[in-house]
């Protein structure tokens, strides 16, 4: 017979197994961001786009993938089934049928379509990587939140090599992965765990009960926001920076390249060190130590502009797997919908400010633009991040 220490030990443990499955459906999801675009200009010669048509199927495949992560997350906290995880790469999967849409409408359809599945996966993924996490939360979520970061680098090398090796009519060949993938877990994905005296509410009774947190919870996603601007305008613009001021194209690819492994590292770091040290600590320090560091890249050339950047990076991603712990956290009623804010609604405000940084850039130069940007917004984050509420960890 099982001990009763025996049972408490084991809810306290982190689920290995079934973190590292989430983690894979995590990568598959996630690849098929990086899978569209290494294969547009091949779609804007074969479709004859412009460039801006091309940048729209992009805005289409995002705009259901992250906008729409709140209706999912809603809906997912009322019926608590874990298999929506499923319909992530399942529904993702199918963008790749893009080569074979007769016109560009149908293109667009496709891909709103497909993006559903991103929504439908993150809330529920963020929920199981919780409680599956033991009383390791802040490790286990950014080791889950880590594994899309992946996807997205893995996504767009394998839609290279497919294309490179077999053309873009094989290009369904990388859905058809996803779809493998995805398929078991309608079966085997765990279903969402109710909290000891939780309630389903109606829409009116989630929205007083959002009220209660309101103000730490719009603070901790300005918080992000802030952070998710400065590390997307580096991922998107340094290379630009590096090769404008001198470097090769070489040079600009792998600092980014590096900036973005290291930020991974210390994503899953930063989840083990919030659990010893506290998610708020982790989320003042990401920004503040973070930023300056980052500042200093831009004084320097060379190896150690990509020493730097490497170190900014993984300090600045330090809190971005803990920020949806840490959401959660604050109102544990409502997991899926606040775990979605804090990363598809984040990420989709902050990829939009880009065009933003790209504008200024054109108007009174990039060397200027890019510094003063992340100094600016980090500089706002590290403030606002001191308004944070100190709380108990979730057991």
């Amino acid at each position: 017979m099982t001990s009763a220490s025996s049972v408490g030990e084991a809810a306290v443990r982190v689920q290995k197994r079934r973190l590292s499955s989430l983690v894979l459906l995590h990568i598959a999801n996630d690849s098929y961001f990086g899978f569209l675009p290494p294969i547009l200009p091949l779609l804007i010669v074969q479709m004859s786009l412009t460039d801006s048509l091309a940048a729209l199927l992009s805005s289409m495949f995002a705009l259901t993938g992250a906008v729409g992560q709140p209706l999912f997350g809603y809906f997912s906290d009322r019926v608590r089934k874990g298999w929506l995880v499923a319909l992530g790469p399942i529904l993702g999967g199918l963008m790749t049928l893009l080569v074979y849409m007769p016109n560009y409408p149908a293109m667009l359809l496709l891909l709103l379509f497909a993006g559903t599945g991103s929504a439908c996966f993150h809330p529920v993924a963020s929920v199981i990587a919780t409680q599956i996490s033991g009383n390791r939360k802040g490790l286990g979520v950014s080791i889950y939140v880590a594994g899309g970061r992946l996807g997205v680098g893995l996504g767009a090398a394998g839609a290279t090599f497919i294309v490179t090796n077999w053309g873009l009519d094989a290009i369904p060949i990388g859905g058809a992965i996803g779809v493998l993938i995805g398929l078991p877990y309608l079966f085997l994905a765990p279903s969402i765990e109710s909290g000891p005296g939780s309630t389903v509410m109606n829409f009116g009774e989630t929205l007083r009960s959002l009220k209660s947190v309101g103000r730490p919870l719009i603070l901790m996603w300005f918080v992000n926001l802030s952070r998710t601007i400065v590390t997307m305008s580096v991922g998107t613009f340094m290379p630009l920076y590096i090769v404008r001021g001198g470097g090769s194209i070489g040079e600009g690819g792998w600092a980014v390249t590096l900036f973005l492994f290291s930020a991974a590292a210390g994503g899953i770091y930063g989840g083990h060190l919030s659990d010893r040290i506290g998610r708020r600590t982790v989320m003042i320090g990401g920004m503040l130590i973070g930023t300056p560091v980052l500042g200093a890249s831009f004084l320097v050339g060379g190896i150690l502009q990509t020493a730097l950047l490497m170190a900014s990076g993984a300090i600045l991603y330090a809190p971005m797997g803990v920020s949806v712990t840490y959401a959660q956290e604050v109102s544990p009623e409502h997991k899926a919908l606040v775990s979605s804010f804090m990363l598809g609604v984040v990420w989709f405000f902050a990829s939009m400010s880009t065009i933003g940084v790209g504008a200024l850039s054109d108007l009174i130069g990039l060397s200027t633009v890019l510094p003063l940007t992340c100094a600016a917004v980090g500089g706002i984050g590290a403030i606002l991040a001191f308004g944070l509420p100190r709380i108990r960890h979730a057991e």
